[in-house]
């Protein structure tokens, strides 16, 4: 954690160091492309930090990344790896939202690619998040004990039955990390959610060396570039809370972002801000 003494020896907290982690596929690109030009006027200091964007490399080109986002620092990292099939992600997995293979092969890079980031904390972006103004957004205090989340408020768990799954996966192997007792969080017979405090990733900062130990026990367990749920921050968060980890629960919308679920929201906010 970065720390600044001022001129008489008081200590403050500065900002962490970050990169910043964006995953698309065919879909997340032209998201991406939208909303792309209101990080960059709205949110300039995004441009000093790294950024890697790994892709779909059944769907999209490292080509195509760059021809989208003109990011001073962007890496490009094709997703799954080379030696991987994507094939893989559809054993066992049937369909609907929750359960869909592609979304489980693209939130799983967001743990697997920590391997690459070498800054203190990765900043999970996700595309349909529209910049609206304020880029002093970042408060250092959210830093202040350096948590292993610091991410975007949230008050329930879809599908409703995804922590009893967690707490299955963890029973397999008593992982020495895993300090604190499982979740049991039981939901009501036919909900499909379950309400929790949580956080949910739309804008979420990781800390990088828990993220990658969230990743070896995924693997450990799962297999190479799996998670043992299709949810990045459901799992990471359920890691976080075993672990006794910090995790802060602040509301981004009030830091000059904005969330959008159709392209044809996205694209009509993205536009507002940038008239």
């Amino acid at each position: 954690m970065l720390r600044i003494p001022d001129s008489e020896g008081v200590v403050t907290m500065g900002i962490p160091e970050y990169t910043i982690v964006c995953g698309v596929d065919r879909k997340h690109l032209h998201q991406l492309s939208m909303t792309w030009p209101t990080w960059h006027r709205h949110k300039p200091s995004l441009l000093d930090n790294h950024m890697i964007v790994f892709y779909d490399r059944y769907q999209v080109t490292a080509e195509d990344v760059h021809g989208v986002c003109g990011h001073p620092w962007l890496e490009t990292v094709p997703w799954p790896p080379t030696d991987m099939s994507k094939d893989s992600y559809g054993q066992g997995m049937r369909d609907g939202k929750w359960a869909n293979p592609q979304r489980a092969m693209m939130l799983s890079g967001f743990v697997h690619v920590s391997h690459l980031v070498q800054t203190e904390y990765l900043l999970k972006l996700d595309t349909d998040m529209i910049a609206t103004g304020c880029d002093d957004w970042i408060k250092a205090d959210w830093f202040a004990d350096s948590p292993a989340i610091v991410s975007q408020k949230w008050g329930f768990t879809k599908p409703a039955n995804q922590i009893l799954t967690l707490d299955s996966w963890a029973s397999i192997d008593q992982f020495s990390e895993f300090n604190q007792a499982p979740l049991c969080l039981t939901p009501k017979a036919g909900a499909g959610r379950i309400s929790h405090k949580r956080i949910i990733s739309w804008c979420g900062f990781f800390r990088t060396d828990f993220v990658k130990t969230c990743s070896r026990l995924a693997e450990e367990t799962c297999g190479r570039g799996k998670m043992p749920v299709p949810s990045q921050d459901g799992f990471l968060w359920y890691c976080a809370k075993r672990m006794g980890a910090g995790i802060v629960r602040v509301n981004v919308k009030s830091r000059g972002w904005l969330n959008r679920s159709t392209m044809h929201n996205i694209e009509q906010e993205s536009l507002r801000a940038m008239a």
